[in-house]
């Protein structure tokens, strides 16, 4: 609760500014020995009997009262004897449902008053649906749907990036990076697939007309105060343009969760949204660092979980998404380091999610499922996104080479626990007879099964359902010939050939379900051309199905944790046709837009190492 102290003495002295060399207004000992009055504002009380569950205190209050009543009939002379017969009826009641020996009428009164009870507490205990009223991206100026107050950040052109990357200095004057750090960025830069219409925060790219930092950069522009800046800017007008949209004032918000992964101030970012809009006081907040790009899917999970607990029901809850690159410009030569320079973008998401039915009709997407898959007890994957400092002291983070092997496996992981919840039947069926005959194939169950396995899959019956493709060229190999021997003694030994790959596993690879069968737009996180394009190979995709993907890094670059937000975006603006707005654009055959019953899968990798999904349903088009 809120609370306003009032003293009974002396008014308080006027405040005075951090700035002036007085002594504070009160010791913590000469506050304590004044005497104080707390008193609770009103609406603060109100507040508190409105978020009661009024349901579970009349069922407290009805049981209180049945309790004395059967209390009361239990120890009454008069009606023991009632009370007993009636027990015995109850009794006699029960046995004929057990038994089924006589279906009399009271038998059926019990099964009716069972049916209604189970479905009263099935009823009482499904989970609340979880709505998202609207979201929104922020979108500078300067980029397409941006308004013109949307002024924080420089759109940076390779050119003028690589400019100030040569003038950027060190504390001791010299230049931050040598010629080859110089051509590896340029040569990241033109292969990356981003345009010149991304952002970096003016720390680091300062507006036309203003010096460069030089040497005090680290001081002056990359500091706690320019960091503060940079997401203040980004956050706020975000959340003030999503509140505007939906109509929503910021007392009517219950849940506030943050997800930034290299910035964790204090105050944190959660709190500095309560300052900046003045929430109230019961507010619920949460700030999620360390978690890399995949952070948005864990705050959405994470206000599904909050959501659906007893004590808030009725709620709404506020999820931001960012990253913040002003103390996080790598002003090093290390190329594993230097990679999140060309790469990551300013940006930030805000998303308003509802647990009230009411907010059904108004809601543009509905919640299905949340899948979150963490392969970080191996140490190579939890090593492979990593924050430190390299050899010459300068801190940065570090991808590994072996990141999109790691991300492979993590995906694979994730999918199988998504599949059953979104695959259609025959799709499940047909990765369960595909792992479980590559399994009898390998000789894992046995020799017996193996040669069953050898024989039943080339079969036409069983080859469709366990996606065995074999290729005419191939031939099965013979078998090995036993070793030569000489009179009297053994032929010298040879150098072991490597074991050939098998003609049955060959043609029998891993089934991938037909995702597209489940869902009718997919949202990957745009960590790099190379990840899109991986994804799209891995899982099968037609061409034009992750081209939101591809225009939301061209347009946007890497925006971490909130970039399958411009994704989702740029579907509800284009709908299919997201190929037309990028060069060498892919387009399906026909034109499609988002339709009301459309499930949306977003999809994002983060360090840890981790793969989390999120599925939604359309509940009205764009």
């Amino acid at each position: 609760m809120s609370l306003r102290r009032q003293f009974s003495q002396n008014p308080p002295p006027p405040l005075r500014t951090g700035s002036e060399t007085e002594e504070p207004l009160e010791k913590a000992s000469q506050w304590a020995r004044a005497p104080h009055e707390w008193i609770t504002q009103r609406v603060d009380i109100v507040r508190g009997f409105v978020a009661s569950d009024l349901s579970d205190y009349v069922m407290r209050f009805s049981m209180l009262l049945l309790g004395a009543y059967t209390l009361y009939l239990a120890w009454c002379e008069s009606c023991k004897a009632d009370y007993l017969a009636y027990l015995a009826g109850v009794g006699e009641a029960l046995l004929d449902f057990v038994t089924l020996t006589r279906g009399s009428l009271a038998g059926a009164t019990v099964a009716v008053c069972l049916s209604v009870w189970l479905l009263t507490v099935r009823w009482m205990r499904r989970p609340a649906p979880i709505y998202l009223i609207d979201f929104k991206t922020y979108r500078h100026c300067g980029v397409d749907g941006g308004d013109r107050d949307s002024t924080a950040g420089v759109p940076a052109s390779q050119e003028r990036f690589m400019a100030e990357s040569r003038a950027a200095l060190n504390r001791f004057g010299e230049p931050c990076f040598t010629e080859k750090s110089i051509e590896f960025q340029e040569k990241i830069m033109k292969t990356s697939g981003i345009s010149e219409m991304s952002i970096f925060p003016e720390s680091i790219l300062p507006k036309s007309g203003q010096n460069p930092l030089g040497k005090d950069a680290e001081v002056l522009g990359l500091s706690m105060k320019g960091a503060r800046e940079e997401a203040e800017a980004m956050m706020c007008k975000t959340v003030a343009d999503l509140l505007a949209a939906t109509g929503t004032a910021a007392e009517d918000i219950g849940i506030v969760i943050v997800n930034c992964s290299l910035f964790c101030p204090t105050p944190s970012l959660s709190a500095m949204l309560v300052n900046h809009f003045k929430m109230r006081s019961d507010c619920l907040t949460y700030n999620l660092g360390g978690m890399g790009c995949s952070a948005g899917g864990i705050s959405i999970d994470l206000a599904r979980r909050l959501l659906r607990g007893h004590e808030q029901k009725g709620s709404l809850a506020l999820v931001v998404s960012t990253e913040n690159i002003t103390q996080n410009w790598y002003r090093g030569n290390d190329r594993g380091m230097l990679l999140q320079n060309t790469l990551f973008r300013c940006g930030a998401a805000a998303i308003l999610l509802s647990n009230r039915g009411s907010d059904a009709g108004r809601a543009r997407f509905k919640l299905l499922h949340t899948v979150r898959t963490h392969v970080g007890k191996d140490d190579l994957a939890y090593n492979s996104v990593i924050q430190e400092e390299d050899a010459d002291g300068i801190r940065g983070v570090r991808l590994s080479k072996a990141i999109m092997q790691i991300a492979g496996d993590a995906l694979k992981r994730n999918i199988t626990a998504l599949g059953p919840l979104v695959l259609p039947l025959k799709e499940q069926l047909k990765f369960f007879f595909n792992m479980v005959a590559r399994t009898a194939a390998r000789g894992k169950a046995g020799k017996p099964v193996k040669s069953l396995a050898r024989s039943l899959v080339p079969l036409p019956l069983f080859r469709s359902l366990v996606n065995f493709t074999p290729d005419p060229a191939d031939q099965p190999l013979p078998s090995p010939k036993p070793a030569a021997r000489a009179a009297g003694k053994l032929s010298p030994p040879r150098p072991r050939p490597e074991k050939p790959e098998d003609p049955l596993l060959k043609a029998l690879p891993p089934y991938v379900p037909d995702f597209t069968a489940a869902f009718e737009w997919i949202c990957v996180h745009t960590g790099g051309r190379a990840v899109i394009d991986a994804m799209e190979k891995n899982l099968a995709l037609p061409s034009h199905y992750l081209e939101p993907s591809r225009l939301s890094l061209y347009r946007y670059g890497n925006v971490s944790s909130a970039s399958i937000w411009y994704e989702l975006e740029l579907i509800a603006e284009n709908g299919n046709q997201c190929g037309a707005h990028r060069p060498d654009g892919n387009l399906p055959a026909v034109p499609r837009k988002l339709r009301r019953g459309d499930r949306v899968w977003q999809i994002a990798f983060g360090s840890g190492f981790k793969c989390n999904s999120v599925v939604w349903q359309c509940m009205r088009g764009s």
